[in-house]
């Protein structure tokens, strides 16, 4: 059995969005044949209360003592983590190295440490930053040149690389001009949490219908365009879960301004645990994205394939990274960064509850492809393919 240690420098379990995804990874990989460590910081919660069930026996969880934020280490740096690592990888010989946290993998790389590292991308970071900072600032121009060499040495050393998309898979080749091997393995659904939450009865669309986000609120994921397209659509409510107060506040302020405020609730965070008993309670789901680059050419949406898992009818917008993964037969397509275009799909989809049923029940049945023991096969047979030629 492959001893597989998954190195990360934030806490797992945990309520975070890459947490909860990782989470769900290692406790796949632990199916397919592989002994996991998960090398954290000591989570505050439990996998329990995360997934609703205990982890995969094969999953051991060694956390490390993370100073960050104590009383006797003031500083934000990440160095002492990462020589604790060191450490613990001398004392404990695992076969494999597992990691999607950028820092870690360049650390690791440059440790001459013997062992395999796997580096799964979900982004060209330096081009997130560019897309986000001013780079006329030195400050900025400095950061960003960082990042390049950084994503540069970690996708010229690592092992092998695990990403979401072609288009990222092509962007990293054409950036950093690299032929490290390449696995191509989207995100998946928890089919266990998913099929428990499935109604058995049989389906009853609301009056006014339930149209339903659920995720981040960050900027990337379009919530201000779903909102305004709200002034577009008639007999139906929008529910928007997830993001803090702050968000909340400038979203709500945003659909005062709009003149839909009575058609938009907010719900706040949901527990990860309890998401699919939430979207079972909803008639059509969205995912209004936008055209940055993560968005359109890197994203994998976790809320496409647990939509499409508990059977709902989904609005998403029009994008490359989401063609890849589902196409008009099962999904509705709306134009990306376009309210009155995502409004007239949405009032469309609200009045045409039949072909809205057909393409839910067409989306349930593809979600069969896209789980996280499909993902884990995958990459347990590029693991072994590694050590095989090692």
């Amino acid at each position: 059995m492959i001893k597989l240690a998954y190195i990360d420098p934030y806490a797992v379990p945990d309520t975070r969005v890459a947490s909860l995804q990782i989470l769900q990874n290692v406790d796949a990989f632990a199916r397919h044949a592989m002994q996991v460590f998960v090398v954290t910081p000591a989570g505050q919660t439990t996998a329990e209360s995360l997934l609703g069930r205990p982890v995969s026996q094969g999953v051991i969880f060694s956390p490390l003592n993370d100073p960050r934020g104590k009383w006797y280490f003031p500083f934000n740096t990440q160095k002492l983590f990462f020589l604790m690592v060191r450490r613990w990888l001398k004392r404990n010989p695992v076969d494999a190295i597992y990691t999607r946290n950028l820092k870690m993998a360049r650390f690791l790389l440059g440790q001459n440490l013997g062992i395999p590292v796997i580096f799964e991308s979900h982004e060209i970071f330096a081009q997130s930053f560019k897309e986000s900072h001013d780079l006329s600032r030195p400050k900025n121009q400095r950061k960003y040149q960082i990042l390049l060499e950084n994503e540069r040495f970690v996708y010229q050393n690592a092992a092998a690389i695990v990403v979401l998309t072609s288009f990222l898979e092509e962007d990293i080749r054409r950036h950093y001009n690299v032929d490290t091997p390449c696995l191509v393995s989207p995100d998946g659904v928890d089919s266990v949490a998913a099929n428990d939450a499935l109604p058995s009865g049989p389906y009853a669309p609301a009056t006014p219908a339930s149209i339903f986000y659920l995720g981040s609120l960050h900027p990337w994921k379009g919530i201000p365009t779903a909102i305004s397209a709200m002034r577009h659509v008639n007999g139906a409510r929008l529910t928007i879960a997830g993001g803090n107060a702050e968000q909340i506040a400038t979203l709500s302020a945003l659909a005062q301004k709009e003149g839909v405020a009575d058609k938009i609730a907010f719900l706040g965070y949901v527990n990860p645990r309890d998401r699919f008993q939430e979207i079972a309670r909803h008639d059509i789901c969205i995912l209004p994205l936008t055209k940055t680059s993560i968005a359109s050419r890197y994203t994998s949406p976790l809320k496409l394939f647990e939509y499409m898992a508990m059977g709902k009818a989904i609005v998403i917008a029009d994008l490359p990274s989401i063609r890849e993964a589902v196409d008009e037969s099962s999904v509705f397509f709306a134009e990306s960064e376009n309210s009155d275009d995502l409004g007239r799909v949405l009032q469309f989809v609200v009045d045409n509850r039949d072909e809205a049923q057909k393409r839910a029940d067409a989306a349930l049945t593809l979600s069969k492809t896209f789980t996280w023991d499909h993902r884990a096969e995958q990459i347990s047979l590029t693991v072994h393919s590694l050590l095989q030629q090692s």
